[in-house]
């Protein structure tokens, strides 16, 4: 009986629990949201476009970039606050965790061993808020050569 009522609540708790890709599929159609969903194509010719040491060696281990943007909708950034909260239970864990005068700033990474294959930025603001998801094979040494060119 025990066992059941635990299998039971599981089940309910990873029900509600959100991921990335439903978040997107959520807010991406709404008003007063902007989406832009950059394939592996794409950041293949943006990185035989830009010149090394300027992040095109970084942008070939890319495999895509998407972003979502709210703007001027208060009672959507609440519904997207409210989303966002537990995504770094769901396999993620926290690299920077920021809250400066109410504007809240969020990365998490999901690792395969020493690289990062899934990078999450949460940007909270007053009046946006902001979720970008970059999916790929990057190592520590390429996020220390972003720091170097100032990304």
């Amino acid at each position: 009986m025990i066992l059941m009522l635990v299998l039971l609540i599981s089940t309910a708790t990873s029900a509600m629990a959100q991921s990335v890709d439903d978040i997107f599929n959520e807010f991406k159609d709404k008003p007063n949201v902007e989406f832009v969903d950059i394939p592996k194509t794409m950041m293949g010719l943006a990185a035989g476009a830009a010149k090394e040491g300027k992040g095109g060696d970084l942008m070939k281990k890319i495999d895509s970039i998407r972003i979502l943007s709210i703007e001027n909708d208060s009672q959507l950034k609440a519904q997207f606050e409210n989303k966002v909260k537990d995504l770094s239970k769901k396999g993620y864990e926290q690299m920077v965790n920021s809250n400066d005068g109410g504007e809240k700033a969020q990365i998490l990474v999901k690792t395969k061993g020493e690289k990062v294959t899934e990078m999450l930025i949460i940007s909270i603001e007053a009046d946006e808020c902001a979720l970008v998801q970059i999916s790929g094979d990057i190592s520590p040494e390429d996020v220390q050569k972003l720091k170097g060119v100032g990304l």
